[in-house]
């Protein structure tokens, strides 16, 4: 599960990046991959080098994150689409107005990302 602190670390990120999409992975912090468009998230081709070389590594990614601006917290048909190649757990955030609103932790179940875990901001 994700403890309060990197929810917050999460939703910081995504905050930072409105009105764009943030992504990125978290190892033991936050790392930022380059910001999307406006209504998808996307690796840069650096990106995923780097990814892939995380994965690798002796700490690999313990999930991927993206956020949704003006958006909800649940995977969107483009995102089922796009993350059916990547069975890590996945965080959808919330961002309205600049502020994280909520998110969704999502597992890897059975071929697809089942939502486990939701955070709102106090």
């Amino acid at each position: 599960m994700i403890d309060d602190a990197t929810w917050r670390e999460l939703a910081t990120v995504c905050e930072r990046a409105y009105p764009r999409e943030a992504c990125g992975w978290l190892v033991d912090t936050v790392r930022t991959a380059t910001p999307g468009g406006r209504d998808a998230f996307a690796f840069s081709d650096d990106d995923l080098l780097a990814l892939a070389a995380a994965m690798r590594s002796p700490s690999p990614p313990r999930l991927l994150f993206h956020s949704h601006p003006d958006g909800d917290a649940t995977f969107s048909a483009a995102d089922r689409d796009t993350l059916a190649l990547h069975p890590l757990p996945h965080v959808v955030v919330a961002v309205a107005a600049g502020r994280a609103r909520a998110a969704t932790l999502y597992a890897w179940r059975d071929g697809a990302h089942v939502a486990i875990a939701c955070w709102s901001p106090p």
